[in-house]
């Protein structure tokens, strides 16, 4: 089958569409996929996947639509993918969105993969007139854009090599100290306190004795 048609006010219902040219001007309902080469009308299409090179619509709910370029009122779709450009001139609701110029008009969209988007305030309008003023604001855009000051093109890579941090020097062991904190270690393991006197004099400093477990202080 070459070319299908389905008139205005006629709704068709089948599992499998497999045609060149496809008219909708009412409503085509395919239980799993359609694919064709192009796709117009101003009606509605209702299927599992949809693929094509052009598509033209008023209205699409599909689960996936495949195609180089999209132009529709209002698409409903998990995903749509267009490889050229896609433009909704009323309403776009869809979880993932891959295309390289995407126009829309209210949308909710989960997440959207696109080198050029545009938003359009939401108002009626054809599809002609909607992919006119997209063409438009996009070459508004490119002559308006402002260059970000100090950009380098084709600027030649090279990666820096980090130095590894210099090693700090080895600081000389104090004996003296090491010698003073094992003295403390120890006496505070055996329930003692060692106390420093300032200003004593080694011949008036109090002894400790070891046999008697007393400290000696010398006479005044």
């Amino acid at each position: 089958m070459k070319t299908m048609y389905i008139p205005k006010g006629q709704t068709v219902a089948i599992d499998i569409l497999e045609t060149e040219r496809l008219v909708v001007d009412g409503c085509l309902r395919v239980a799993h996929g359609v694919k064709a080469q192009t796709i117009g009308g101003s009606g509605v299409i209702l299927a599992g996947t949809i693929s094509a090179d052009d598509v033209c619509v008023r209205e699409i709910e599909a689960a996936s639509v495949y195609c180089l370029r999209l132009g529709a009122k209002r698409v409903q779709a998990a995903e749509v993918f267009a490889s050229e450009c896609a433009a909704v001139s009323c309403y776009l609701c869809a979880d993932y969105v891959a295309a390289d110029r995407l126009t829309v008009a209210l949308h909710d969209v989960g997440k959207i993969d696109a080198r050029e988007v545009i938003a359009l305030p939401p108002k009626e309008r054809s599809l002609i007139r909607l992919l006119l003023a997209s063409a438009l604001r996009s070459v508004w855009l490119s002559l308006t854009a402002v260059r970000p000051a100090g950009e380098v093109l084709d600027a030649e890579y090279r990666q820096i090599q980090e130095e590894p941090p210099a090693e700090k020097p080895e600081e000389p062991r104090d004996e003296e100290l090491e010698r003073i904190i094992a003295i403390f270690k120890l006496l505070r393991s055996s329930g003692y306190t060692l106390k420093i006197i300032p200003g004593t004099p080694e011949e008036n400093a109090p002894t400790f004795g070891f046999r008697a477990e007393q400290i000696n202080r010398p006479a005044a």
